[in-house]
């Protein structure tokens, strides 16, 4: 669409954020036309998920003013920001899989008979035309989880819709989907373009945003570095600007490693052929005893899926894991465990029971190994205290209640939990996310002391910068499928975004 001078439906000026200390947007100016497919872009922690958590009242703080048909608005809840016509669909879909599609479209404002009862026909009838306007003809008695990820993508725009939304915005909207998905998904944003619906388009993959998009703003640290059309843009400016330029030697995004020789000898872990539906597909990796392989791409490229199911936390369709040799069989946590394969994961409450003491947390995946078949306080406490001081662990209190520490502290209190068995095989998923530089420096360093003893180490992770300063090898996957590995080369993070993105 060509975009006008028109007064913009929706006009964001001088948008500002804090969380504590740290500014998460600074001064961003943000403008999108009604029937515009505006895409939004930028490195991880570049500020669009906060811009757009401002948009959908989940982010109340902020300074700077909004304006919707030129009226300044507060948007200081989801709720608020709906009654404006804002709606977010996040990357994770929030619909209820177990109940119908016509529930789900109607969720919290049921429709009712004069009797009070729950209207089925009528949501069902209304449902079905609500959808078939958005050329989506299926059967909305079924459950939502019955249908392919597009089109519960698709259900959950539809819910934005019908409760009267004016502005749209998708988080990573094309992140898990197949190209005939997507194809599906790009159809359905330009015919909602027609009806004058704004659309915030967030993404990574570049090729997306270029296609689908009139134009593009670029953010760098939260602040706004330009918006252009998208046909004055290709993606290695957007890269360049989103990086910074790799010639320029002053820059502190020009990130770079040169990367060992691989290592030789029998492999501690390898993959063959792994495939998890929907998540990753024909995976093939090894890692030998002290190395660590780097696994890096966007959000949904599929590599923290993969760890995942590595470490037997979710099962697979087909392919082989072996460790040393020897298969191991997927979906079975305990199993893996004791294999010494272990997973520090992202979100610490999968492997951490914040209200639990920092020893039960410990000692839990232990029990037999380290108590005996009686648990004995003082003697857990005893165990527990000497690992939590190697780790460094602040303070070494076996007795605290673990979500009383601070990230980087309970992210010590993980890795001491497997570092009192066997590891054979560490798995790390964004292990240093939300901490502070020294918390970092700190929990890495423990990561290579475990490689220096032998440890096979897999980093999973969606910042460039990390994966190439603590990988000996690093593999690029986009859409659940391996795209480089580099070994024994120069690597930048131009590098590794451009194969992320392919």
């Amino acid at each position: 669409m060509s975009v006008t001078a028109s007064a913009p439906l929706l006009d964001c000026r001088q948008i500002g954020v804090r969380f504590g200390g740290v500014i998460a947007l600074s001064g961003v100016d943000f403008m999108l036309q009604a029937g515009e497919v505006h895409g939004l872009v930028g490195c991880n922690g570049a500020g669009k998920s906060t811009l757009m958590k401002v948009l959908a009242g989940v982010v109340p703080d902020y300074s700077g003013e909004i304006l919707l048909d030129n009226r300044p608005v507060r948007l200081g809840s989801p709720r608020e920001a709906l009654s404006h016509g804002v709606a977010m669909v996040y990357q994770e879909l929030s619909g209820i899989e177990q109940l119908s599609v016509a529930e789900n479209l109607f969720l919290g404002r049921q429709l009712v008979t004069p009797w009070g009862q729950v209207n089925w026909r009528e949501m069902t009838r209304q449902a079905t035309q609500s959808l078939a306007e958005l050329d989506i003809h299926i059967d909305v008695r079924r459950r939502l989880g019955d249908f392919p990820l597009v089109i519960r993508q698709m259900v959950e725009i539809a819910r934005g819709l019908h409760s009267g939304a004016r502005v749209l915005i998708l988080d990573e909207p094309t992140s898990a989907l197949s190209l005939p998905e997507t194809r599906r998904l790009f159809e359905l944003i330009k015919h909602l373009q027609t009806r004058g619906v704004a659309i915030v388009f967030i993404s990574h993959f570049l090729e997306d945003v270029l296609a689908i998009c009139d134009r593009v703003t670029i953010l760098k640290d939260g602040r706004k570095l330009e918006t252009r059309a998208a046909h004055q843009l290709d993606r290695a400016t957007i890269i360049r600007q989103m990086v910074g330029d790799a010639n320029d030697s002053t820059s502190e995004e020009c990130i770079e490693s040169t990367l060992p020789t691989a290592a030789t000898g029998l492999s501690r872990l390898e993959v063959r052929g792994l495939i998890r539906q929907g998540c990753f597909d024909d995976i093939s990796l090894e890692v030998k005893p002290g190395e660590c392989l780097g696994l890096y791409g966007f959000v949904g490229a599929g590599h923290q899926d993969l760890v995942h199911a590595l470490a037997g936390s979710v099962s697979t369709d087909r392919g082989q894991i072996l460790v040393d040799g020897r298969t191991m069989p997927t979906g079975d946590v305990a199993n893996a465990v004791n294999q010494g394969v272990v997973l520090v994961a992202a979100d610490r409450a999968q492997t951490l029971a914040r209200r639990a003491p920092i020893a039960q947390n410990m000692t839990l995946a232990h029990l037999k190994r380290t108590l005996g078949s009686w648990i004995v306080r003082k003697r857990e406490h005893q165990i527990c205290q000497p690992m939590l001081e190697r780790v460094g662990c602040r303070p070494p209190n076996p007795a605290l209640r673990a979500g009383s520490l601070s990230g980087g502290n309970q992210q010590k209190v993980v890795l001491a939990k497997w570092l009192l068995g066997p590891i054979r095989v560490l798995l790390l998923e964004e292990p240093t996310r939300g901490m502070d530089v020294h918390a970092k420096a700190e929990i890495m360093e423990l990561v290579a002391e475990q490689k220096r003893q032998g440890t096979a180490v897999i980093l999973a992770s969606t910042e460039p910068e990390l994966v190439l300063a603590y990988s000996d090898r690093i593999a690029t996957l986009a859409r659940g499928r391996v795209t480089r590995i580099f070994s024994g080369e120069r690597v930048t993070k131009q590098d590794l975004m451009r194969f992320a993105e392919v």
